[in-house]
């Protein structure tokens, strides 16, 4: 039987134990095609519950280190050392509170944002707005997060704002904001139901932005956002 590790009882949170699972791959602990632990094994190992360390082994399939076989168990990707820690650093696990800034700050600029983009988009930057939609549906259909979809439109949206200062912050946050869309859409598959309502937002933010009309384009954004932030929060 697996005995718990004393230095890790204090480890609560699902990044701790990614972070602690991602260091024992890297360090060879647990080859390339090796099976790791069971959820009960880890947890009592690492002194966490079962929930805690199927967040952890999410967020490690999220970043490509782990794969998970039907039946099977969770399985070590077969890569290189050096390309475990390249998907990690391009990957890096978000805690749940950042997320949540983040979208405090998000709802103060991409209200205004959408506002904008709505009064002052040409039908070009429609377009890629659209576009950037139809690749979250597509994701959606294909069973992906479409967190980079995600990102794309939401920049397309600044993009029609016609605001260089605000296109420049969505540029400054762009990595955060990519990891914490990745994050978040890891917790948020949880359920099955939020995927197609997070396209369903969306959906409403880029219909409302074709109509011009910006009081519902902000409506649509605030609520999306609020939704997200609630969610997590769960």
């Amino acid at each position: 039987m697996m005995k718990t590790l004393p230095g890790l009882r204090v480890r609560k949170t699902y990044e701790e134990v990614a972070d602690y699972l991602k260091e024992q791959i890297i360090s060879g602990v647990y080859p390339p095609g090796e099976r790791l632990p069971s959820l009960r094994e880890l947890g009592e190992l690492l002194g966490v519950g079962q929930s805690t360390v199927r967040e952890a082994i999410s967020s490690l399939k999220t970043m490509g280190l782990v794969t998970l076989r039907q039946g099977e168990g969770t399985f070590v990707t077969r890569l290189k050392p050096e390309e475990l820690i390249a998907a990690f650093e391009a990957i890096r696990p978000v805690t749940k509170q950042d997320i949540i800034e983040l979208l405090e700050v998000r709802k103060i600029i991409e209200t205004g944002t959408v506002r904008l983009a709505a009064e002052r988009r040409t039908e070009e930057e429609l377009a890629k707005i659209k576009q950037a939609l139809d690749e979250m549906e597509e994701a959606l259909n294909q069973g992906e997060l479409g967190d980079k979809a995600d990102w794309n439109f939401h920049y397309a949206i600044a993009d029609a704002s016609h605001n260089e200062i605000l296109k420049s912050v969505m540029q400054s946050i762009s990595e955060t904001m990519e990891r914490s869309l990745r994050a978040s859409r890891v917790k948020l598959y949880e359920s099955r139901k939020n995927p197609q309502q997070l396209y369903r937002e969306h959906l409403d933010i880029c219909e409302a932005i074709c109509l011009k009309n910006s009081n519902k384009a902000e409506e649509a954004m605030l609520y999306h956002l609020l939704g997200v932030e609630k969610k997590m929060l769960s």
